[in-house]
């Protein structure tokens, strides 16, 4: 009997411990199952939420991508379609002086030629003209001596600060918001003086634009905006002004009551342009 019931115990033993061994098995392998499935779950979420940021990456892009182009339209083809209208306007006005007439014909087909030029720049995404042979401080020289010349009003310009050279996107902000200004005093200023004040300092560039003409409401600027170019209030302007200097992290302040001018400030971080190796 103890021969016997020896080897059964055993074999029993043995039996019961691979019993064990396999529901051990069977709930690792549905374990196993289970993590496989929330995993499978896991990866289709995220597979649906990548396809949901690539949209709204695009959505943003495309967002961004026009309202770009709406900013180097205005300030391409608004601004000189503007200039354009003025001096024909005036063209109109001294019928009878042959030789002013023909000083404002010829200051309108330089202007559309100038548009024209800076539109295509602004399609291939280049700096704006007055950039591409000069620093900042000397473009905004050469534009206010254009416009003073185009609308006879004298502008001063100044330079406080060591001029240095800016990154791209810092110094057509800069130039971009000195000619919508000036746009704007010819517009609707009526001044007879302006100024223009480029500062820069250790961490930061300001740009000031300054005129004595009528001035404006600011709370009021945004009832005035339109999509027709022809009347605009500077509202749209302004718009694009504080787009592009709040797009580098910059401030952007309107300063401005009817009968005491108008003053325009623009400031942002002076990171300087990378130097090639």
């Amino acid at each position: 009997m103890a021969a016997n019931v020896i080897p059964m115990v055993g074999f029993a033993w043995f039996a019961r411990r691979s019993a064990q061994q396999n529901d051990e098995r069977n709930r690792a392998l549905e374990e196993t199952r289970e993590a496989n499935r929330r995993l499978e779950a896991t990866l289709a979420e995220n597979a649906a939420l990548h396809e949901q940021l690539l949209a709204q990456a695009r959505e943003a892009g495309v967002h961004d991508e026009r309202e770009r182009m709406a900013r180097e339209i205005h300030d391409t083809l608004a601004q000189g379609l503007t200039g354009i209208i003025t001096q024909l306007h005036a063209a109109e006005h001294a019928a009878d002086d042959p030789a002013a007439w023909r000083r404002h014909i010829e200051a309108a087909t330089t202007l559309a030629k100038e548009s024209l030029t800076e539109a295509r720049r602004s399609v291939h995404a280049l700096r704006p003209e007055p950039l591409q042979t000069a620093r900042l401080s000397e473009a905004l020289v050469n534009v206010a001596e254009r416009w003073s010349s185009l609308h006879e009003v004298p502008v001063q310009v100044t330079t406080t600060g060591a001029a240095r050279p800016m990154r791209p996107e810092v110094e057509v902000a800069l130039l971009r918001t000195a000619q919508e200004a000036l746009t704007n005093v010819a517009k609707h200023a009526r001044a007879t003086r302006v100024g223009v004040t480029l500062s820069y300092m250790e961490h930061q560039v300001a740009l000031d634009v300054r005129d004595d003409g009528t001035g404006f409401d600011p709370a009021r600027i945004h009832d005035n905006v339109t999509n027709d170019p022809s009347e605009d209030r500077g509202g749209f302007g302004l718009i694009a002004m504080r787009q592009r200097i709040e797009g580098l992290s910059g401030t952007l302040q309107v300063e401005s009551e009817p009968g005491a001018g108008t003053g325009i400030s623009a400031c942002v971080p002076a990171e300087p342009a990378e130097v090639p190796a």
